[in-house]
């Protein structure tokens, strides 16, 4: 179903200027020489600048003062972009399973991290004689394997800490192993998306629920009595390295990590892959100066070893950029000893060599180990030659690695989604939110500005007469060279009002336009900033269907909408509608252009006389209910807690069908 709004308009006698082929080849011709990634490379541009900057601050914090109070703003900012974090609740652990192996034993452990919210997982226990008294343990979150804690290459790490004295607990993320969040099985990276777009708009995100896994599971730890719960780490590769990074910014229990194959800059990362999916990417957090530094620094001088390798997609480059600025911050403080790096050749993954010196950083920091730094990065290189890991102990294979008796936490009796809690929470919020939205707290959610700060340069590329139709090429330019490519269409003898017309490509709208100059009005169709001329991006990030997400995921790391920029963009040329032809204007607009219209329409009524709506959008409160897979681009982060954008196209309307 979608939401249609129609506005009646007053028809002269009917004279079709040509039909709709002769508008379409109008709507055709390009007007931008800067090229089809203008829009995205102008947003890579302000979050590189963010960048630089957050690491900037960084290295000008001196004092320990200064240090200490940024990284408490730090702190409290992160947890409130992530949404916030939940209440503790019974974790109802239970041993399903042990399985004894040489020099150490595996249990097979199930905990709700919220109540019906199984977390799967495998505690690897040293040997008692061995290692007699309580070990200390670290955390191993998983990379993107789609099967979790199962992958060879992760429990591996587990077993050479094993045999090294130190315990460790390796679990399933959500979406991945035991843990898919919907009957569709895991979903992983796509999975992480449609659950992120979900939680952003109730002003939640996918890092919120990791974080909170991780979280208890150093609860689960701490509860074990073979363990030291003062002797706590983390470590992870890839996606587990991004968890890593994220976790050990804020849980307070943590003493030494080694997150790999992640940490470089939120810049690179961009510039040479695109954002990365959901669960790596916090609201607004280069906006307040949050970067790859600040994951490392937030919890300083908690020790930690930047793994990584030279020909990563994560650049090394962007990593030794980071950890400059890790150490100009840290060394004035005499805390330089605790910051490492272990890097080896090779593309991105985990190797033999970054999982023993993870261990060896674990060994200095968490068993007292002196001997085990400076970490021996030549030798452990050497450890890469020919490895296989086949011919090793990895640990366990499918299905022995599986706690659940199906393989699925969602076939337990009691089981909840994350999508339920999604739910429960929107049902919360409905309850709160009585009549119409409050349009001043709109406009500051979305950072929409009044009108008079939307001042794009204006300016006539051509004129020429085609069919008793006067046809307007020009453009909206703002100050950093993006640029708003319109065509307008003003018959000879106005009869009607001016019409604004808004789709995904102007190409779509021809038989529009020729409906509205039928009727004798003046006509202007905008492609709004990524649509059309400005639609694409550079690289097409996880599962998205359009390449205009790229650039909406950048501008949320940046605390900003898409559909907000839209809005401005709309609002900017009707004004200067309403300026040229001295009466309000009609807003026409299709499929995803309708969700910044209904906002540009709301915000701004003095210059809008109606509002038309075609092949809308699904509403926000649908596709949180339903946990339907969703674009960045059409969301705007905590929404939900205040309006649904079918609530401003209902506002003022004069008729809805």
């Amino acid at each position: 179903m979608y939401v249609r709004f129609t506005f009646a308009v007053s028809f002269a006698a009917c004279c079709l200027f040509a039909d709709e082929t002769v508008w379409l080849r109008q709507l055709e011709k390009a007007m931008l020489p800067t090229g089809k990634q203008s829009f995205c490379r102008s947003v890579f541009n302000r979050l590189e600048e963010a960048d630089y900057a957050a690491d900037a601050a960084w290295r000008e914090t001196r004092s320990p003062e200064a240090f200490a109070a940024r990284q408490r703003e730090m702190r409290d900012r992160m947890i409130a972009a992530i949404g916030g974090l939940p209440e503790r609740t019974p974790l109802n652990a239970k041993t399903v399973a042990v399985i004894p192996r040489k020099g150490y034993r595996i249990e097979k452990v199930l905990f709700e991290s919220l109540p019906g919210i199984y977390v799967t997982g495998l505690l690897y226990l040293p040997d008692a004689t061995a290692f007699p008294g309580p070990r200390p343990a670290f955390a191993l979150t998983c990379g993107h394997s789609g099967n979790g804690k199962g992958a060879a290459d992760y429990q591996r790490a587990c077993v050479i800490a094993a045999h090294a004295g130190i315990a460790s607990f390796i679990y399933d993320p959500m979406e991945q192993g035991e843990r898919p969040q919907t009957k569709r099985g895991p979903g992983v990276c796509g999975g992480h998306n449609r659950i992120g777009v979900c939680a952003s708009l109730l002003g939640w995100s996918m890092a919120r629920f990791r974080i909170w896994d991780a979280m208890r599971v150093f609860d689960y730890l701490a509860s074990r009595p073979e363990i030291r719960a003062d002797r706590l780490g983390m470590m992870g590769n890839s996606g587990g390295g991004t968890m890593t990074s994220l976790v050990m910014a804020l849980e307070p229990r943590i003493r030494a990590a080694a997150p790999s194959c992640y940490l470089t800059s939120l810049r690179e990362v961009c510039e040479h892959m695109g954002p990365q999916d959901a669960e790596q990417n916090i609201f607004g957090q280069l906006a307040f100066g949050l970067n790859h530094a600040g994951y490392i620094l937030l919890q300083a001088p908690m020790a930690v070893c930047v793994c990584c390798c030279h020909d990563d997609m994560f650049t090394f480059k962007g990593t030794m950029d980071t950890f400059r600025t890790v150490h100009a911050a840290v060394d004035p403080l005499g805390w330089s000893e605790r910051f490492a790096m272990a890097d080896v050749p090779g593309p991105h993954g985990w190797k033999e060599s970054i999982r023993t010196a993870s261990v060896a950083w674990m060994r200095r920091w968490l068993a007292d180990d002196a001997a085990a730094i400076p970490l021996k990065m030549p030798e452990y290189r050497m450890l890469d030659a020919d490895f296989n890991i086949k011919s090793v102990d990895h640990g366990l294979d499918a299905p022995a690695y599986h706690v659940t008796p199906n393989g699925r936490v969602l076939d337990l009796p009691g089981a909840r989604s994350v999508y339920d809690l999604m739910r429960d929470e929107l049902a919360a919020v409905l309850k709160t939110r009585n009549g119409a939205p409050d349009l001043t707290a709109v406009r500051r959610l979305c950072g929409i500005r009044p009108l008079a700060d939307i001042a794009p340069m204006e300016k006539l590329l051509s004129q020429s007469v085609t069919n008793n139709v006067t046809v307007e090429r020009r453009i909206f330019a703002y100050p950093d060279g993006l640029a708003i490519p319109t065509v307008t269409f003003v018959p000879t003898g106005v009869k009607a009002g001016p019409v604004l017309c808004l789709g995904e490509n102007m190409t779509s709208l021809a038989k529009t336009v020729e409906t509205h100059l039928t009727a004798g009005a003046p006509v202007t169709v905008a492609s709004l900033r990524g649509f059309g001329e400005t639609s694409q991006g550079r690289y097409r990030f996880y599962g998205a269907q359009n390449a205009d997400e790229e650039s909406a995921v950048m501008l949320y790391l940046l605390g900003e909408s898409l559909v907000a920029s839209r809005a401005e963009d709309a609002l900017a040329v009707a004004a200067w509608m309403r300026a040229r032809f001295n009466t309000p204007v009609a807003l026409d607009a299709h499929k995803r252009a309708a969700i910044p219209a209904a906002h540009a329409f709301a915000l701004e009524r003095g210059i809008f006389r109606s509002l038309k709506l075609t092949e809308a959008p699904k509403s926000w409160t649908a596709v949180v209910q339903n946990g339907l897979p969703y674009p960045f681009a059409d969301s705007v982060n905590g929404a939900l807690r205040l309006y649904d954008w079918t609530d401003l196209a209902a506002a003022g309307t004069s008729e809805r069908k």
